[in-house]
């Protein structure tokens, strides 16, 4: 085994031991903010909306151009335009629509995120469709990924009694889906970096790689007493959305070369 895989092997031994202790503590405070009406969750929202709307369809532009060949860059772009329907819903929730609160019920909470899962879905599958060449493998594990997250939201939001539904739903699926496959692509797209001598895919990685962290950081700070560093994490979040977008524009630069 080639030792970057050996280090990927640790980096999920290490990210599994902090799971495990996460889901066993579940650190919680003061009850969730509703956050009906903010600046701050407007601006947010508004503006990691439009970098993912540019990254879904850039990705879905040169699905197009290359004549339609590489399957990856559809079902990523596909992935990304389906996520952004939380951060719309951050835009109405900022100005007072109610029905667009996560927050409101278990309803709410599962139909504007579930796009979270289709994400994690399409975006592994994306990539497997470049390391795997055998389609059962390519399939299985993306299928898995939602089943086992419609599973943790039905579960976690209506079956398992619990003070904070949302927030017991939010745990397991951080941090046994989002924050693995957001290390797996952060690694892949590193290791082709590495392997194929391009700059592109290594700040695409920079980018997953945030992801992951801003996601793992979400859960100390999203409480009311602590929101205001709730909100630095979530314009960190942004922010990591940039290297996606530079990292693939510059792979389209690259692979002209």
């Amino acid at each position: 085994m080639e030792n970057r895989n050996i280090i990927y092997l640790i980096g999920l031994m290490l990210i599994a031991v902090l799971d495990i202790y996460i889901l066993i503590v579940l650190p919680h405070g003061r009850p969730f903010p509703l956050l009906q009406s903010s600046f701050f969750l407007f601006g947010l929202g508004l503006n990691s909306t439009i970098l993912i709307w540019v990254i879904a369809l850039f990705l879905i532009y040169r699905w197009n151009k290359t004549g339609r060949k590489n399957k990856s860059l559809i079902y990523w772009g596909f992935s990304f335009l389906v996520y952004s329907i939380t951060f719309i819903a951050h835009i109405f929730r900022a100005l007072g629509v109610q029905n667009a609160n996560e927050n409101t019920s278990g309803i709410h909470f599962f139909f504007l995120r579930v796009g979270m899962i289709i994400w994690a879905a399409g975006i592994l599958y994306g990539l497997l469709l470049i390391v795997i060449e055998n389609k059962n493998y390519q399939k299985i594990p993306s299928l898995m990924t939602i089943g086992v997250g419609l599973l943790i939201f039905i579960l976690g939001l209506f079956v398992i009694p619990s003070p904070n539904p949302i927030e017991l739903t939010m745990y397991y699926f951080l941090f046994t889906i989002w924050i693995p496959i957001c290390f797996t692509m952060a690694y892949i797209f590193f290791y082709i970096g590495i392997k194929g001598k391009q700059i592109g895919p290594k700040i695409v990685s920079i980018g997953f790689l945030g992801l992951m962290i801003t996601y793992m950081t979400w859960a100390p700070w999203h409480y009311s007493d602590v929101i205001y560093i709730y909100f630095i994490w979530y314009f960190l979040f942004m922010l990591s959305l940039v290297p996606i977008l530079i990292g693939f524009l510059v792979m389209s630069v690259e692979s002209t070369k």
